[in-house]
């Protein structure tokens, strides 16, 4: 039994230890779809001005707009199951 909590613990150790570097890795995907959100929503007011002024303009940015949505999406829930994943994995390692 000694062997498998010892088996056990340095599994959640590990699995720790990998999130340790996970969660920074997915706190900057998540900021960088947050910048490419602001850089397209500032394109999209100087487009939208400009077709109000009659002067050429362009809507792409509608359509790259709902794939940055969707990236900020998956990265915020990405990092909300790997927080979930560390407090589960710290509170067995503090049951034990």
């Amino acid at each position: 039994m000694n062997d498998t909590t010892n088996a056990t613990e340095q599994a959640i150790r590990e699995q720790l230890r990998r999130l340790e570097w996970m969660i920074p890795d997915t706190k900057r995907r998540l900021a960088k779809a947050a910048d490419q959100m602001l850089w397209r929503s500032q394109k999209a007011v100087e487009d939208s001005k400009a077709m109000l002024a009659d002067e050429p303009c362009t809507m792409n940015w509608m359509e790259f707009a709902e794939g940055d949505l969707r990236e900020a999406k998956e990265a915020k829930a990405e990092l909300t199951k790997l927080y979930e994943q560390q407090r589960m994995l710290n509170f067995f390692l503090n049951q034990q």
